[in-house]
This record gives C-alpha cells, structure tokens and sequence, in this order.
C-alpha cells in the first residue's frame, strides 16, 4: 500500500495536454452569388403570396352579362299534342 494512486483512464491532466491550432484555408464569399439566391427566394416568394391573396379577393369591378335576360321572353308555338 505504500504506491502512489495512478488512474486506468487514458485522460491527461489539463497540464500535461498540449494544444494547437491549425488555419483552414476556404475561399472568401462570393457576396454577389449569395445576393442573387436571396432576391430570387424573395421574388419567388412574392410572387406565390401574390397568386394566393389574388385568388381570395373579390374581383374590383362586377360586369354584368352582355346579353341581358328579357322580362317577357318571346312565346314559343306549342304544336298539337304538347302540353304546356
């Protein structure tokens, strides 16, 4: 019993570990390709919001049919053997 307590864990302590940092290399934005998908993705959707409020609304303006129902249609002949 007179040994020191040593772990059974692979653990360093935080003195004994060494860090380091390495830079990664990646090319720089293309700002010009990123502003282009964002105003497409926003003309899209525009554009499906639009369709959408445009088929819930009702129409600005109410045209009557062009040819209006008469009150008094003409008669038409009843032959012999028809009922009316």
């Amino acid at each position: 019993m007179g040994s020191s307590y040593v772990r059974k864990t692979d653990r360093r302590r935080y003195e004994d570990r060494k860090f380091s940092i390495r830079a990664a290399h990646r090319d720089p934005v293309d700002l010009h390709k990123l502003a282009e998908v964002l105003i497409r993705l926003t003309l899209q959707e525009t554009g499906q919001t639009r369709a959408i409020r445009r088929n819930q609304e009702h129409p600005d303006t109410y045209r009557a049919d062009p040819t209006p129902a008469r009150a008094n249609p003409i008669p038409v002949p009843v032959s012999e053997g028809q009922v009316e």
